[in-house]
């Protein structure tokens, strides 16, 4: 089960305007766009996961990826995505799913997109590998599944990683790496943060994803500034069964 706190966080009401705003003036970020074009044929069935309200989903369908399932952890943010389409001519399924126990059958999306550092943001490592696993399930064979995830920079996490455990008492460092922060609505939030070679070994030695590429979001795009407010630089992870 995904921590319950982490649920809080993605229920409270300015989390969910902040991500409704980018839904509407972010969309795709510019490297999310390349990336995604590069790797998913327009035809394909793309599980967007960790959809939030849409702000990815919705993207793809105007650049006439129509064949696409939005899931999200988050009743509110599902809501949310839900209240946007009604404004909109465009009608897409939106599903809440908790991405380390899916509910989709076998080898059932050519595709699957898990954005904005979400992977990261599930609780407990062994949630984080079934989400993976699950993941790796439900792809046909050859399919990708694209995400992102923070790279850790040791000094500044050793430095910050103890700033907000007595601020967010309801949520526990149990695992080197865990980082718990008040989000830019002040609400207490959750993300593990791996090194390049960490993550790299556990997705070689707890799956069985073979890793296509690792691109630098910064060293490799030049986002506007709405993009680079809305998130810090970050890493995409390209896989594939």
């Amino acid at each position: 089960m995904i921590n319950k706190n982490i649920k809080k966080a993605f229920a409270n009401d300015k989390t969910i305007a902040t991500y409704v705003d980018a839904s509407y003036r972010i969309g795709l970020w510019k490297s999310e766009k390349k990336i995604l074009q590069k790797y998913f044929a327009k035809k394909s069935k793309i599980l967007d996961l960790g959809c939030g309200t849409g702000r990815t989903t919705f993207s793809l369908r105007k650049l006439k990826y129509n064949n696409i399932i939005a899931a999200d952890v988050s009743p509110k943010m599902i809501q949310a995505a839900e209240n946007i389409m009604k404004k909109t001519n465009i009608k897409q399924i939106f599903k809440i799913e908790d991405a380390s126990k899916l509910s989709f059958d076998n080898e059932s999306f050519d595709n699957v997109f898990f954005s904005f550092n979400g992977w990261p943001g599930i609780v407990n490592s062994l949630n984080r590998i079934k989400a993976l696993n699950e993941i790796y399930r439900i792809l046909k064979p050859n399919g990708i599944f694209i995400f992102s995830a923070h790279n850790r920079d040791e000094e500044k996490y050793n430095l910050f990683r103890n700033l907000n455990l007595d601020k967010c008492p309801e949520l526990k460092m149990k695992e080197y790496g865990d980082f718990i922060y008040k989000n830019k609505e002040n609400v207490c939030d959750f993300m593990h943060l791996y090194t390049i070679n960490e993550l790299a070994n556990l997705i070689l030695k707890k799956t069985k994803f073979k890793i296509l590429e690792i691109i630098d979001r910064d060293l490799n795009f030049k986002e506007n500034n709405y993009v680079k407010e809305f998130s810090e630089n970050t890493i995409f992870w390209i896989l594939q069964k």
